[in-house]
């Protein structure tokens, strides 16, 4: 019978979709996208475990795979009920709870990275995916934490960058801006062609209230780095391109790449709030500042 062999051990977890867009009010920037070091298809590790396609696990996760995410959740439950071996556990509780986040159900998503710690405490994308869950939510403490354990289980550098640049965001909510430069340089060293990790990075340099980490000139390169590299089809990527021209003085870009952005985004898009505003800041000559958590 037809089966797939799913590598578990580390960032080579098989086809992950490990993230998702932030919140209007949660920038730094979430990525939307798989993490490019992380592999899908067919693969044989020391560590692998055999998943037939057939079954509700193989099934749930093709489903999450192709954004099928209500049929994953419920092929993933069913798996959940039947399977007793602690890593299938772990697979099909990763997978439901990467559905849920794309279903907006981040409570529900956060139970399940959580149940996948406890059931393989080594398994560093666990603890990767509750940070993402975590900064989403405005919990940066935890997130910091969560992304820490991450770095630290990792046994070689593939998914590095998305996991500093994920803690380089909590970092700077929380307004520590050393550690978040520290974070955010490493990331985009390790992976210069993330577009997210690269945005991450444009955002940060642009919008920093501390002085001495802003440079508008970096910005608008890293910026435009990020956008070629999504072909100019992200809404979020070009806002920040926004951003870093306003940071120059260059209010006339900044105005006309803010209104580039706002066409790429859904009449119901929860970020349409947030892109009016700065366009009306860069229609009156005010730069971008990130805002800082106190909590």
């Amino acid at each position: 019978m037809k089966a797939w062999w799913l590598p578990i051990a580390g960032a080579t977890m098989f086809a992950i979709n490990p993230s998702g867009q932030s919140a209007p009010d949660e920038r730094m920037r979430i990525p939307a996208r798989p993490d490019p070091n992380d592999t899908a298809g067919p693969a044989r590790t020391a560590q692998g475990v055999l998943i037939e396609t057939s079954s509700n696990l193989g099934s749930g996760i093709g489903a999450e795979l192709t954004g099928d995410y209500r049929e994953a959740v419920m092929l993933l439950t069913r798996a959940i009920e039947e399977e007793h071996d602690a890593m299938k556990l772990a697979l099909a509780r990763r997978f439901r709870g990467l559905s849920y986040k794309h279903l907006g159900r981040r409570d529900e998503a956060l139970h399940d990275f959580l149940e996948v710690i406890r059931l393989q405490p080594q398994l560093d994308l666990g603890y990767y995916n509750a940070g993402v869950i975590y900064n989403l939510q405005s919990r940066y403490k935890d997130a910091i934490d969560m992304m820490t354990r991450s770095i630290q289980l990792q046994k070689d550098n593939r998914g590095l960058a998305r996991r500093r640049s994920e803690r380089g965001n909590a970092y700077f909510h929380l307004g520590d801006f050393k550690r978040a430069h520290a974070d955010f340089v490493a990331a985009v060293r390790l992976d210069p062609r993330d577009p997210d990790v690269v945005n991450n990075v444009a955002w940060f340099r642009a919008t920093c209230p501390e002085a001495r980490f802003r440079n508008g000139k970096e910005a608008v390169e890293l910026a435009t780095r990020a956008c070629t590299l999504e072909n100019w089809k992200d809404a979020d990527g070009i806002d920040t391109l926004a951003a870093a021209y306003a940071e120059i003085g260059n209010f006339a870009e900044a105005e006309r790449y803010q209104q580039k952005a706002m066409a790429l985004l859904s009449e119901d898009e929860a970020l349409r709030p947030k892109f009016r505003e700065r366009l009306a800041q860069y229609r009156a000559k005010q730069p971008v500042r990130q805002e800082i958590s106190r909590g």
